[in-house]
């Protein structure tokens, strides 16, 4: 998967290939189609509120299920 990743506040994000550990006890995977960064996602990446670093933002996405965790149910 590509993603924006965030690696200093305050500098642009860089578009890097990143790796996904399976889902874990009662969680999903999903594949994107798309993704919004909000205004919330550019303060966090302007160093606003601090957060640890690399980081990748954009919590409203849109995709499909590809992989169930242990527990996942109903999706």
């Amino acid at each position: 998967m590509r993603a924006a990743v965030c690696r200093a506040f305050g500098q642009p994000l860089t578009i890097e290939d990143i790796h996904l550990a399976p889902p874990g006890p009662f969680r999903i995977a999903v594949a994107l189609s798309a993704c919004a960064i909000c205004h919330s996602d550019i303060a966090y990446a302007e160093g606003a509120w601090g957060g640890a670093l690399p980081a990748i933002y954009g919590h409203e996405a849109a995709g499909r299920v590809t992989a169930l965790g242990p527990g996942a149910r109903g999706f």
